[in-house]
């Protein structure tokens, strides 16, 4: 069964899932503002649905995250690396550094980066 991430639906793609769910067409609104606006990471958060709708979504529709697996925090510089694990087990990093000018932040948005950078562990698996 293919997985959908509700997290990046449209709204019109949400009314749509309401629509499938044979639900009134105000609860897209407020399935789109809990994620979109408050930015819930469960369904648990969205007070206003019913526990069985907010279970049904729960089951069809999960909502994904990462985590952070690893943090690392350079001894010389000002420099943050974060190993964040996706939902779907995989992994990407990000690297905050410092530099005279200001910070820089590189993130991973693919599993398997082919950017080159030396300090970054994703470039290695391409």
């Amino acid at each position: 069964m293919r997985e959908f991430d509700i997290k990046s639906m449209i709204f019109t793609e949400v009314e749509d899932v309401v629509s499938s769910m044979g639900l009134p067409r105000f609860r897209a609104k407020q399935i789109f503002d809990w994620l979109q606006i408050y930015g819930v990471m469960s369904y648990e958060e969205m007070t206003n649905l019913p526990k069985s709708l907010r279970e049904k979504l729960a089951e069809k529709y999960p909502i994904n995250s990462c985590e952070i697996e690893l943090k690392q925090v350079s001894n010389l510089d000002e420099t943050v690396k974060y190993l964040f694990r996706l939902s779907d087990g995989n992994f990407v990093e990000s690297v905050l550094m410092k530099y005279k000018y200001g910070y820089t932040l590189c993130v991973s948005s693919q599993v398997g980066c082919k950017m080159g950078c030396v300090f970054c562990a994703s470039t290695k698996s391409g």
